[in-house]
């Protein structure tokens, strides 16, 4: 029997990973996980019992094995994803290939998906929460169970491909796609023993005895095969229980459509909030800004000088942006300044934990030009967040502050969530001792009038922390 990982080189014309049912989400979120370790464990269906399990091939928390929980994920974080938030254990059976090779998946992309938001929102991900996907003792087709080969045209539930060379010529690569069940029974975070979570109707609806809606798991396994040229998927074998033969325990492998998933949540609590509650309950796709900490803002307000100047706007549902350079100048046409404070998120109390990691904080808000079609820059000014209270600061009491940017962004008339990155600034805060950083918000600087929405509208402002590092996917 040969044993092979597959190659992580950076290889041209690479097919990108598509989840087979991406385009029927509303809303989206995703993460990438290289391949970690290979052990015959499972801490779902055979806690406690390390080398008594098929064996697994597992992605995300390096920690994983027979003995994990929901507080070691948690006090051992270090992960393969891409995410710092994530610290998911995520396990697969271990593949191997027609001719006796044993191959590990090269990358594992997982899209968090969900339908129908609007009318039937999720709940963030519960502490201890495990899933299991697929059948383990599956002999036909599983609707929840696709397959794909990066020279074909799509996922299938049937294992009748040939893979050929994907378009550059350089691998053979197939994708296992596993989707995993979205709504939960509210009562049994442990899925061994229980069927814990079931899956939604086709409008997004959980059943009345499962009726906690989550955000469904797409697990899209990745194996980039470049010492073959073709790969029968029917003759594909995965990793089976052992059983004891002869008084020795004996490894057995089954066909293909035994394909599955196991999950077992390690994403930091805030990082479960912000998924469900500030990014796919709005129907959004937000890619890979899911922060590992965040602070919603403590206050918001804007201040506009010359009629209105000793008026306070701190109930404003928009914050109000106009700032105009042009001749006379500034200080004798109209200004209005939006402010903000925010808590400092803390960073991990381990760094050691997250190796390559680029933690950055960054700002989000909801904004847009609201004069014309143009797309323009507003710039965020540092002041002092202890010298104003945003129910009586006006124009004329307005604490102080330079015309010095910690960040800038660059914007047009749709009005959408945006980002920019004060890492630098919020850093030599957290050097100086504060907890908390304050910003004015500037116009562009030719008089147009922009607008951002504040707390009371409840598309809050806020700071987050997002840990991040690359995945390779050759």
């Amino acid at each position: 029997m040969k044993y092979t990982l597959c190659a992580l080189a950076l290889l041209t014309g690479s097919f990108a990973l598509i989840p087979h049912a991406a385009m029927a989400a509303d809303a989206q979120i995703n993460v990438d996980c290289n391949f970690s370790h290979m052990k015959p464990d499972d801490a779902i269906l055979m806690p406690g019992m390390p080398g008594m399990a098929m064996s697994h091939d597992f992605v995300g928390n390096r920690s994983a094995d027979a003995y994990s929980t929901a507080e070691s994920l948690k006090l051992h974080p270090k992960t393969t994803c891409d995410n710092a938030a994530d610290s998911t254990a995520y396990w697969v059976p271990t593949m191997m290939l027609p001719d006796g090779t044993i191959v590990n998946p090269t990358y594992i992309k997982n899209y968090y998906q969900a339908d129908n938001v609007l009318q039937y929102p999720i709940t963030p991900y519960p502490y201890g929460l495990q899933l299991l996907a697929g059948d383990h003792r599956g002999t036909t087709a599983n609707p929840h169970v696709t397959f794909l080969c990066a020279n074909g045209t799509g996922y299938t539930n049937t294992a009748d491909q040939i893979c050929g060379l994907r378009a550059a010529g350089d691998a053979v690569q197939f994708n296992i796609g596993v989707m995993f069940p979205d709504c939960w029974d509210g009562v049994n975070l442990a899925a061994k023993g229980t069927k814990n979570a079931v899956y939604s109707n086709s409008n997004g609806q959980c059943p009345a005895d499962h009726p906690v809606k989550l955000a469904k798991v797409n697990m899209n396994i990745a194996y980039v095969l470049t010492n073959i040229t073709s790969l029968d998927v029917s003759k594909i074998k995965l990793s089976l229980d052992p059983k004891t033969i002869d008084g020795k325990l004996t490894t057995l492998w089954g066909s293909i459509y035994t394909a599955h998933g196991d999950f077992m949540n390690g994403w930091s609590d805030d990082a479960t909030k912000f998924m469900a509650d500030r990014c796919m309950n709005y129907s959004m796709d937000c890619g890979t800004n899911i922060p590992y900490s965040y602070s919603d803002v403590e206050a918001d307000t804007y201040v506009s000088d010359q009629t209105d100047s000793n008026k306070n706007f701190g109930d404003a549902k928009t914050l109000l942006v106009q700032d105009n350079w042009n001749t006379p100048g500034r200080d004798q046409n109209k200004q209005t300044l939006a402010l903000m404070k925010f808590k400092i998120p803390a960073l991990p109390a381990n760094m050691d934990d997250y190796p390559d990691v680029d933690f950055k904080y960054k700002i989000r808000v909801f904004d847009g030009n609201i004069s014309d079609t143009a797309a323009v820059t507003i710039y965020f000014y540092p002041t002092d967040p202890g010298a104003w209270d945003e129910n009586t600061v006006t124009w004329n009491n307005k604490p102080a502050f330079k015309y010095t940017a910690d960040g800038s962004m660059y914007m047009d008339n749709v009005q959408q969530f945006r980002y920019v990155d004060v890492d630098k600034a919020v850093r030599a805060a957290i050097a100086a001792g504060k907890t908390e950083v304050a910003y004015y918000v500037g116009g562009e600087r030719n008089g147009r009038t922009l607008s951002i929405n504040s707390k009371e509208s409840g598309k809050n402002p806020t700071l987050m922390l997002i840990g991040y590092k690359e995945v390779v996917e050759p």
